[in-house]
């Protein structure tokens, strides 16, 4: 397998075992002493998928926020 592959492989398994795994991933991670380039992989499919996630609830409190200021502004309407 080439290095390439290889490399894609590990970064797939590793953003999977983030959203599926996590706490293994974190003892897994942890408890490494060496790199090579299938580490490597898993530790940046880790992080990518760290990443979306971040930007996912980002999103989230943006809506929510909008949502609480258009009803922040009816409570205080002038009749």
């Amino acid at each position: 397998m080439s290095t390439e592959k290889y490399y894609i492989q590990a970064f797939n398994n590793g953003y999977t075992l983030a959203d599926y795994e996590p706490k293994l991933l974190n003892t897994i991670s942890k408890n490494l002493t060496t790199s090579n380039m299938y580490i490597n992989g898993l530790l940046d499919g880790k992080e990518q998928f760290e990443i979306e996630m971040d930007k996912v609830i980002l999103d989230e409190l943006s809506q929510l926020r909008n949502e609480a200021s258009g009803r922040n502004n009816d409570l205080y309407r002038e009749r």
